[in-house]
């Protein structure tokens, strides 16, 4: 019996951190753009990055707010960090123009993040 107790215990904190992460992801209100064809976002191990764009100017790493000439050290550090490929996940509000995205996916090039996703609503 105590073994099954030890195991139920785990699964309630597995999640528990699981939905805080899940949470602190979307942490910042962001009104996504429709899509009408895509792929579904794959859960693997690959290490991301979420960049939430709630209007235009400002720009949130989770929950913390950092400013565009941050971005190009940050996308660095946090490759070298990851040791491997980085993936980066660009929620962008749907009234943001290109003009704002195009800065963001050359420094993520120059960073060496090249596995670059969108989120959006079907």
């Amino acid at each position: 019996m105590t073994p099954m107790i030890d195991v139920v215990f785990l699964l309630i904190i597995f999640f528990l951190v699981a939905s805080h992460f899940s949470r602190q992801e979307a942490s910042v209100e962001v009104a996504l753009p429709k899509a009408e064809h895509g792929e579904p976002a794959q859960d693997d191990d690959t290490p991301r990055l979420t960049l939430s764009l709630p209007e235009e100017g400002k720009m949130f790493i989770g929950s913390r707010e950092i400013r565009p000439n941050e971005l190009p050290a940050l996308l660095a550090s946090e490759k070298n960090r990851a040791g491997r490929g980085l993936q980066l996940r660009i929620r962008g509000d749907k009234k943001i123009p290109y003009r704002v995205i195009q800065p963001i996916l050359i420094d993520a090039a120059k960073a060496g993040v090249y596995d670059i996703q969108f989120a959006v609503v079907p």
